[in-house]
């Protein structure tokens, strides 16, 4: 079995650009891969959330904004979605559980929104 080897004719490039894409892929992977869980879990016809759940998963998608945001802003600027995922993140949720459960819709499908636009 032979061990691979580098070209050596091949250059690498150290620069910012490609070095802060290093690090948006980074940012992106350590979001928490049950954040697609979170995502079916509250955007499912077919769920049936209590308050409880409702509270954990609206947390959970909070902090996955809050580690999206930093990639979204370099690689897409600050545009309608990045906004609202800022005011997402930062609002606190309705105590009515229906409007609870509206808030945490919201979140989800920005939060969706932000990992479709890492995706492109």
């Amino acid at each position: 079995m032979s061990t691979p080897t580098l070209d050596p004719c091949r250059t690498f490039d150290a620069g910012t650009a490609t070095m802060q894409r290093v690090l948006d892929s980074l940012r992106l992977s350590l979001v928490n891969e049950n954040v697609y869980d979170d995502l079916e879990d509250v955007l499912s016809p077919y769920s049936d959330l209590d308050e409880t759940r409702m509270a954990d998963l609206t947390a959970r998608l909070r902090r996955a904004l809050a580690d999206l945001l930093p990639a979204v802003r370099r690689t897409h600027g600050q545009q309608p979605t990045f906004a609202r995922a800022i005011e997402l993140r930062d609002a606190q949720p309705p105590e009515d559980s229906h409007d609870a459960l509206v808030h945490l819709r919201h979140v989800a499908l920005t939060t969706l929104g932000l990992l479709d636009l890492l995706a492109a």
